[in-house]
């Protein structure tokens, strides 16, 4: 993506940024501001790895999808010989939106202005008037859509803008281990529930980002009546329990949940729980055995949270796995995308369930997710204020705290579940980006 010069102010702004983030201190102003917007486009968005799709929301040749890297909208498709392709959605003749639909299956593309038809791998293979128009000198394999870099993980399928961008494997920086536990719940993985949940709200994306790289700390406030009413397997008492893992240098983040009692891999189906047993490694069923509540973040804008849940207060539940993507659109404007992901090799049943699950909390118009978004709206209005572009945050809870020396699992891993030291970690590599440090 080309770049638009940043002026000395606003670079010496940012390194002031940096620097108050090693001191446990960050600006609200980055939430709802048109100049870190723009930045964020120049310099996260188009040089991070950001995901596109999860593989099984395009299982057949010729299944599509639409999605966004910054504010370039791509084609995400499978071609007739089952390869997935990541194209700019724009004709190359006079840039017209090539694909106006978010999901179908096509073997073409036909474009609605002057007819250039591609594969759907990207391939130029009509101009109409050829011989007229042309006089048949255009060369079809030099202006193909324009293609952009993927790489997948276990079923995600992430692309970049940046062609010196590391591997995949390598950004991801040993946080596969982790991810293991949404996406690798029994021998053939996972698979989506259904088309995403998909809607604009009112709030930044790092907002989102940051509570779910792990924030326990407002579950007893923001979600009460889960409390209250018995839908947790913890109390207000036991919550913070757990761990905070992130790995260091590269913004991603978990929080562990961890309630004393609580049964290994209770809420998952028994022939699910002993297929994890056998698929994971020892030390991943070590940490998820004792693990209630999973929530994270693959940096810089895709979440997941696993839980269990149950419509009867007291029980145990089902277990379901929430995916979302925040795609920013504007200072303080999100298109937020939500899937529900459930184990390949899962019963009907269990997948009914856990979707039913996933819908009453953290769907579109789920309990926890009004309670999160109205929330996340409000301090997104506030940041946007006069006054708050001079207030700072404090990011101090356990600023000294040393890595759990017995923890199994790769990472800078602290005790208790409730922690800034993800939240650093996260703000860290956003400056990086930003101060153009990648």
């Amino acid at each position: 993506m080309a770049t638009k010069p940043i002026g000395a102010g606003v670079e010496a702004g940012l390194e002031s940024i940096r620097d108050g983030i090693a001191q446990g201190r960050f600006p609200a102003r980055v939430f709802n501001d048109q100049e870190i917007f723009d930045i964020e486009q120049q310099r996260v968005f188009s040089k991070a790895w950001c995901f596109l799709a999860h593989e099984s929301e395009i299982p057949d040749r010729g299944d599509y999808v639409t999605r966004y890297i910054a504010n370039n909208n791509l084609i995400v498709a499978r071609d007739e010989s089952g390869e997935i392709h990541a194209s700019l959605n724009m004709c190359r003749h006079r840039g017209n939106m090539m694909c106006k639909s978010e999901m179908g299956n096509a073997s073409h593309f036909r474009c609605s202005y002057h007819g250039w038809v591609y594969k759907n791998s990207g391939e130029l293979v009509g101009v109409p008037y050829m011989k007229e128009g042309y006089e048949g000198r255009i060369d079809k394999r030099d202006w193909g859509l324009i293609k952009v870099r993927t790489q997948t993980y276990a079923g995600l399928v992430f692309g970049t803008l940046d062609p010196d961008a590391p591997p995949l494997d390598e950004y991801l920086g040993g946080f596969q281990f982790y991810l293991d536990l949404y996406l690798k719940q029994g021998n053939s993985g996972s698979e989506v529930h259904g088309p995403p949940d998909h809607w604009v709200t009112e709030t930044d994306w790092k907002i989102a980002a940051e509570n779910f790289s792990g924030d326990g700390y407002h579950t007893p406030v923001a979600h009460q009546f889960g409390f209250n009413l018995g839908y947790f397997a913890s109390s207000g008492a036991t919550h913070s329990q757990g761990w905070a893992a992130s790995i260091p240098g590269k913004g991603h983040g978990i929080g562990l949940g961890h309630t004393p009692g609580f049964p290994p891999f209770a809420g998952f189906p028994e022939e699910l729980a002993d297929e994890m047993r056998r698929s994971l490694s020892p030390e991943q069923v070590e940490v998820f055995s004792q693990t209630r509540t999973a929530v994270g973040t693959v940096f810089p804008n895709l979440s997941f949270l696993m839980q269990p849940f149950s419509i009867v207060p007291g029980q145990t539940g089902v277990r379901f796995v929430t995916m979302r993507l925040y795609h920013p659109i504007g200072p303080g404007k999100t298109e937020m995308y939500s899937w529900c992901l459930v184990p390949k090799d899962a019963s009907d049943e269990y997948k009914q369930e856990a979707y039913r699950a996933y819908t009453l909390t953290f769907a579109q118009a789920g309990t926890f997710e009004q309670d999160d978004l109205e929330n996340w709206a409000r301090v997104t209005r506030s940041a946007g204020s006069t006054m708050a572009r001079n207030i700072e945050f404090p990011y101090v809870m356990g600023m000294d705290s040393v890595r759990d020396p017995d923890f199994p699992g790769p990472g800078h891993v602290v005790k208790p579940y409730v922690n800034d030291s993800n939240f650093r970690n996260l703000w860290s590599r956003w400056s990086d980006y930003m101060t153009g440090q990648v």
